[in-house]
């Protein structure tokens, strides 16, 4: 029962108001008597003070003129107040006049006091009073008496409060009681309260909501047992829909990330690829097509039956995977593949009164790590040698690239020759006006099927098989040509290989003749880390800037280790390194080495550009650094137009 009073909301209510009642006649108590005993304190202190400030006056006259008889007297007649202990007069240091008083109370505070020669600020001596604490004493005893007085007198209002709220919630309690049995099956009986007030509208309200709640207890059985059938199903559906192919009912490819991550370094993986299944689909339809995945699907779960720990997987629409859950001796796995391979042979695949063969090539792995993208490597260098199979090697990788090389080589010289290498556009914007004052002409290549490639994909391999300079001058050229009516300057990129070759300078002084840009284009000087010969680098610049050009010097301020080189090159804008200004917001070093960089430029009249602006916080660090032009993502992405 004590447990049961001690968790009530009347004893927590009546504990709550003890408590507060207690804390708060308790902090009334002490801040009041520690406020008022410091406010007794300091008139005790003002009343000591204003004494010695009317006495010592007198007492400066007096020493002044020598008349030691009036000094004595005055200093009796101080000693009429009984609140004085006592009071010494020195001079220089020592003693000259004391009187005490007879009465033994205790020195509240000992207060001095100079004596100044009269008409003047000099010090004579000093006048030491002390004070006693007998007055001090009786104010705080008489206050202290009537606060703890007033104090009872709050604390029986904050008890009959109590009270008279326990009174109240007696109903309450008797509610507690009856809901503390309740349950949805179990109907329980509040008798109605006379009186008209809250508890009995509490009354009233719970006989209501106890018929409302068996009614939606009912309906909620009902509903609870029909949605755990509903999930049970939907659950086994999205399973299946997860994992599961929908034409074959294989497991799909998620499935199989899912088996190989919980293969724990062990298993072999073998992917098989349907030859030449477009054909199928064209000569036989799409229906047909299906039809031999289907059928393969199950032909493959056949041969895997005796097997257990190899599971089939379609991977997409004609790749299917083999996934060995432990690793199979090399030996063992070969013996797998080929009795593989005979089977497929001899499988026939009976459509309409047609019969349909196919043939597969086959990449596999004995090796744990990235066993996907292995047999993936394995399968499409079969696929290019020829072969029906092939097990994974590390030499296999490396073929692999070379092989990539030689199919970009082609894909470049392709786009060359189909005219598919265009120049994109991305706006230089004023860093005050926010408003496109320029652009750099940024190569692009088009694929075939419209799809735009972006030059990291491409340029180094253009460099390694001899095409990069074909590029330079198909951008320069159809640069030229677009801005040739336009009314706004461009930069285009050169290479320090560029540069340096005798038959593309002529070539570049030819074609901005040709088109008359010289007043527009600006030469973008890329890999100047790199620049060994400053000479020819610099007679290069003379010779455009004879025609009116402009240089500009890219990716300025990461590596350089001598600006007296850059000085030389007489040029018009520097770039800062993106590397640096898209870690401005972040990385306190960057920001110390572009507030050089835009000192030094500053210095030498030169207009700044920062590229790499991604994101508003970089454009206002930008703008602060007194950055004249930007670039970036933030404000402008490449585009094959430039704008309105």
């Amino acid at each position: 029962m004590k447990e049961k009073k001690f968790k009530s909301l009347s004893f927590r209510i009546m504990s709550s108001i003890v408590i507060t009642s207690f804390i708060t006649i308790g902090g009334i108590f002490f801040a009041f008597e520690k406020i008022n005993k410091h406010a007794f304190y300091n008139m005790e202190l003002q009343k000591a003070t204003l004494i010695l400030k009317t006495i010592e006056p007198l007492i400066a006259v007096d020493m002044y003129l020598g008349i030691e008889r009036q000094i004595d007297a005055k200093l009796e007649q101080l000693m009429q107040n009984k609140e004085i202990l006592s009071v010494q007069i020195f001079q220089k240091g020592k003693l000259l006049y004391e009187k005490k008083s007879k009465n033994h109370y205790e020195s509240l505070f000992v207060l001095k006091w100079d004596i100044l020669k009269p008409n003047s600020r000099k010090k004579i001596g000093t006048i030491v009073l002390n004070y006693s604490n007998h007055n001090y004493e009786q104010l705080t005893q008489q206050y202290t008496h009537l606060l703890l007085k007033m104090l009872v007198i709050l604390f029986l209002i904050f008890i009959f409060l109590g009270a008279y709220i326990e009174n109240l919630l007696k109903p309450l309690r008797k509610i507690a009681n009856i809901l503390h049995g309740f349950t949805p099956e179990k109907k329980l009986k509040i008798e109605p309260i006379q009186e008209k007030n809250e508890i009995s509208l509490i009354v009233s309200a719970l006989n209501e909501m106890q018929e409302r709640v068996f009614d939606y207890a009912r309906k909620q059985k009902d509903i609870n047992a029909y949605l755990a059938r509903e999930v049970e199903k939907k659950t086994v559906e999205l399973k299946r829909q997860l994992f599961i192919d929908d034409l074959t009912q294989l497991p799909n490819r998620k499935k199989l990330f899912y088996n190989i991550e919980h293969l724990d370094n062990d298993g072999a993986l073998l992917i098989l690829n349907i030859d030449d299944f477009k054909e199928i689909n064209d000569f036989y339809g799409q229906i047909a097509g299906d039809y031999v995945l289907i059928e393969f699907a199950k032909k493959l779960q056949a041969f895997v039956e005796e097997e257990q720990n190899i599971s089939v997987t379609r991977l997409s629409g004609d790749e299917f995977a083999l996934c060995f859950r432990a690793r199979p001796s090399h030996r063992t796995f070969m013996r797998i593949v080929n009795s593989l391979s005979k089977e497929i042979e001899q499988m026939v695949f009976h459509y309409e009164e047609n019969e349909i063969y196919i043939r597969v090539t086959m990449g596999g792995t004995l090796q744990p790590n990235e066993m996907l993208e292995k047999a993936d490597i394995a399968l499409k260098v079969a696929k290019e040698q020829k072969k029906y199979f092939l097990l994974y090697d590390e030499k296999l990788k490396i073929e692999r690239k070379y092989q990539e090389n030689m199919e970009w080589v082609k894909k470049l010289k392709a786009a060359i020759k189909e005219e598919r290498i265009v120049p994109f556009f991305q706006p230089i914007f004023d860093t005050r006006t926010k408003k496109a004052v320029s652009y750099e002409c940024l190569i692009r290549l088009i694929e075939t099927d419209g799809s735009v490639v972006s030059p990291y994909r491409f340029l180094d391999i253009a460099q390694k098989s001899k095409l990069y300079p074909q590029l330079t001058k198909i951008m320069l050229s159809k640069s030229c040509q677009y801005f040739q009516h336009r009314d706004t300057s461009f930069s285009v990129n050169l290479s320090i290989n560029d540069i340096l070759d005798a038959e593309m300078v002529h070539y570049i002084q030819k074609t901005v003749k040709k088109y008359g840009v010289s007043k527009k284009i600006v030469f973008e000087i890329l890999e100047t880390e790199g620049i060994e010969n400053y000479e020819e680098v610099s007679a290069f610049i003379h010779k455009m800037k004879a025609l009116g050009c402009k240089i500009s010097i890219d990716d300025f301020g990461a590596g350089y280790s001598n600006f007296e080189h850059m000085l030389k090159l007489d040029v018009d804008y520097i770039k800062i390194d993106g590397s640096l200004i898209k870690n401005l917001e972040t990385d306190v070093n960057a920001q110390i080495v572009v507030e050089t960089v835009v000192d030094f430029a500053k210095k030498l009249n030169l207009v700044i550009v920062a590229e790499f602006v991604h994101n508003q916080a970089v454009f206002e660090i930008v703008k602060s650094l007194d950055i004249e032009r930007v670039q970036g993502f933030y404000l402008g992405e490449p585009d094959k137009e430039i704008l309105d």
